[in-house]
């Protein structure tokens, strides 16, 4: 595993004081609870949602491909990353990077040079 991030998330109030890291093979989120590392090997999909609260609102329970999650910070509340896992007893988690949309990119783009070295 490389030691540089290529891509922090600041903590800020809406991750809860939390950091989230991209390296070059891993995602790193750095919680309250200890550190999580997951491999971009079992990335499967990411996406930026805006709040669960806000859907609720207009009516959508967002029960359409659901799945079990893990929620880190203010995700019910705010624009937030969803992150879905290929493997693992929790397959989806969710968390408020800095900018969601940023990080997605950042972590896509990240995943993607991952996949292009490990097909050489």
């Amino acid at each position: 595993m490389t030691d540089q991030p290529c891509y922090i998330s600041t903590s800020t109030l809406k991750s809860i004081w939390q950091e989230y890291r991209i390296f070059a093979d891993r995602l790193e989120f750095d919680t309250k609870f200890g550190r999580m590392a997951i491999p971009f090997k079992n990335v499967e999909r990411v996406e930026v949602l805006d709040s669960d609260a806000k859907a609720l609102f207009r009516g959508d329970l967002r029960l359409k491909n659901f799945r079990p999650a893990i929620k880190i910070d203010w995700a019910n509340f705010l624009e937030h990353v969803v992150l879905d896992k290929k493997t693992g007893l929790v397959r989806r988690i969710l968390f408020t990077p800095e900018d969601p949309e940023a990080f997605k990119k950042a972590l896509q783009d990240a995943v993607a040079r991952f996949q292009d070295r490990s097909s050489d």
